[in-house]
């Protein structure tokens, strides 16, 4: 009889793991990938699906084939740990063993009404969505983003290159745009978006958003907009939630797993990406590295071999600056200008041109 290993979401970390068995699959084991999307998507150029300067195909990888592998295009609704069985619009999915990565969605921290009244670039069809509105804006019409990190600053800069005509606002609660990288950084994109006439406000904690302008700060300060796009804050998908019962959140609200990340308090459940609790911010670069130690691990069970991961390293921070230029950390160095933008231009061409 063979045994049914589900997958849950076909990001960075799902890929990552089946990239890694395919080679090793057991003749027994047969694994059902469920996804809302019929191929994988290059989620950190999303922010360019929104702006404009990529056309959709380019942000999409076909799945890699295997005869024990089945795709199913479904949209996820519920696990069910204690019946052993994922519930999805169209059907209900059995399980023996369930992997978890389902990524992440905006977080909008309470703030009154944001979610209702906010675009988003969190998943292909949400940014597809934010692109279509954006081309139907007329000239001179206000895009407001909240949001100063590493989403928001590459959104910004490439709306900018794509439509000069509008008026771009960036809002950061911080007191500077991307107040976890070093002040070189920092100081050479705050220029970047100056030269490039993008009104840049700091130290703006958001209130409240309605159907015309984001609200900040005590005094109730506005600012009108014609589209306003989120890109402040992620956590966890809640569809994940039901497995917080058999095991416990970081202060993200991920869920603490073992070295094998699997749940701590249920065998045969494991999760990695955006949902799996780490000491590192999430990323595609961190999903992709879980995605391909839990392979190990199953590999290592296939073959009654030990398993023993390596210490997670992270290769550092890259970001565009529209298409010419860009940022980066990488180590303790700072890369700044045209070779950061060719360095993750090149690290993206090989994601999606290797996908098994």
């Amino acid at each position: 009889m063979s045994k049914n290993i589900v997958l849950l979401g076909a990001g960075y970390g799902g890929i990552s793991f089946l990239n890694t068995v395919l080679p090793h699959i057991p003749s027994d084991v047969r694994i059902l990938v469920i996804d809302r999307l019929r191929h994988h998507t290059i989620k950190p150029e999303y922010y360019a699906l929104a702006s404009g300067s990529l056309n959709e195909s380019k942000v999409k990888a076909a799945f890699p084939i295997h005869s024990q592998v089945e795709y199913i295009q479904d949209e996820i609704k519920e696990i069910q740990v204690s019946f052993h069985k994922v519930i999805c619009k169209e059907r209900e999915v059995p399980f023996d063993q369930l992997i978890v990565a389902l990524g992440c969605v905006d977080n909008h921290f309470n703030v009154p009404w944001a979610a209702e009244y906010t675009e988003s670039i969190q998943s292909f069809a949400k940014a597809m969505k934010t692109r279509k509105k954006i081309d139907e804006l007329p000239s001179d019409s206000h895009v407001v983003i909240i949001g100063g990190g590493l989403s928001g600053v590459e959104f910004a800069s490439d709306l900018r290159e794509q439509h000069p005509e509008l008026r771009i606002t960036l809002l950061e609660r911080s007191e500077e745009v991307l107040a976890t990288l070093p002040a070189r950084i920092r100081k050479y994109v705050r220029q970047y978006l100056d030269d490039h006439i993008i009104d840049v406000l700091t130290n703006v904690s958001v209130t409240m958003v309605d159907a015309q302008a984001v609200y900040y700060g005590l005094e109730r300060n506005t600012v009108p907009y014609d589209i306003c796009v989120w890109t402040a804050g992620i956590m966890p998908n809640p569809i994940s939630n039901p497995l917080l019962a058999y095991s416990n959140a970081d202060r993200m609200n991920r869920i603490a797993v073992k070295e094998n990340y699997e749940l701590p308090y249920y065998n045969d459940i494991f999760v990695v990406g955006d949902c799996a609790s780490s000491e590192f911010a999430p990323s595609a670069q961190l999903a992709h590295i879980q995605g391909k130690q839990l392979g190990d691990y199953f590999i290592s069970v296939w073959k009654g071999s030990e398993y023993e991961p390596e210490p997670i390293k992270l290769k550092g921070v890259l970001g565009y600056l529209g298409k010419k230029t860009g940022f980066g950390l990488v180590g303790d160095n700072v890369l700044l200008g045209k070779v950061p933008n060719v360095i993750k231009s090149g690290v993206l061409w090989m994601h999606k041109h290797h996908m098994g």
